[in-house]
């Protein structure tokens, strides 16, 4: 399928560092994530260098041209000889109060939708649109437990992969007045409480406009312990305070996620491949998101 796409520079480039968020997306460069600009989750400092008009708009048309076969995936030798690739996660927004899974999958070095992934008795879709399969589920259907995400393929493949969510969280304490008011843009501290079977926790901090559309700032948490300081950085453009409302959110996880979809903000680096079996690799875990604080950042 040929697809002609005219972006600036700043765009390209812009692409190419989001596709390093999503290990799947990343060996197919701008070409491969240029059909995902309608869903992609645009870096902060893309959206900065329009604001700040830094850059000249030089454009530019690239061709794209990416072959799939019937449901999303090259040929195969049929004789069970295929190798997968599978990057995604199960994402639980206790903030938006949904469940979504996601998995990007590859077979023989090619998109590939004609797997059969399922959850317990739940069959993921496979969505043309977005070249990705998606379970989506309440809150209140998927507890804290373990799970197994099953791949199954003809005789190549047939494969589970167990995986657990950790258990549900909150933000206890921000310690700013009840307003919420940072005059100066301060580093804040922040505690939760403790989310059981987690393997870690990030935090990420967003302007409250911007949740579930740009980067936003994210950050591992790395004390040992259910608390953390957002630095004054999270507040800055380039090195300049950035004043507003921001949407901070804490997020636990289990195993090695892939898959942003359904996070205010993209995941941190620094997730490895979790998953090495005969034919299949890649990366899966889990994420539970707390409900979200607030900190209005003031200049005065």
């Amino acid at each position: 399928m040929n697809l002609a796409v005219t972006i600036s520079i700043y765009e390209y480039n812009c692409i190419n560092k989001w596709a390093k968020n999503r290990p799947f997306w990343a060996g197919y460069g701008v070409e491969g994530n240029l059909y995902l600009i309608k869903r992609a989750k645009i870096p902060k400092y893309y959206n900065d260098m329009k604001k700040t008009r830094l850059f000249p708009i030089i454009l530019v048309l690239i061709t794209l041209a990416v072959n799939w076969g019937c449901g999303g995936g090259g040929v195969t030798d049929g004789n069970g000889t295929s190798q997968y690739l599978l990057y995604g996660g199960l994402v639980k927004n206790l903030d938006l109060g949904t469940v979504v899974t996601a998995v990007e999958m590859q077979r023989d070095d090619s998109l590939y939708g004609g797997a059969a992934l399922s959850i317990g008795s739940d069959t993921l879709i496979y969505e043309s649109n977005y070249l990705a399969y998606f379970l989506e589920t309440d809150v209140l259907e998927t507890p804290s437990g373990a799970y197994n995400l099953k791949a199954f393929d003809s005789s190549s493949l047939n494969e589970q992969i167990p995986f657990s969510v950790p258990g549900d969280f909150e933000i206890t304490s921000i310690q700013l007045p009840d307003n919420r008011v940072n005059n100066g843009g301060d580093p804040v501290p922040l505690a939760w409480s403790l989310s059981l079977n987690s393997n870690g926790y990030f935090f990420s901090v967003v302007h409250k406009d911007s949740a579930y559309v740009t980067a936003g700032y994210s950050e591992f948490v790395t004390t040992g312990t259910a608390s953390a300081t957002v630095p004054r950085n999270a507040f800055q453009l380039y090195t300049e305070l950035d004043t507003g409302w921001y949407y901070v959110y804490v997020c636990s996880y289990h195993g090695s996620p892939a898959s942003d979809f359904n996070l205010p903000t993209l995941i941190p680096d620094g997730f490895t491949d979790n998953i090495s079996k005969i034919r299949l690799n890649g990366r899966f875990g889990t994420i539970v998101v707390a409900p979200r604080d607030s900190i209005h950042v003031t200049l005065q």
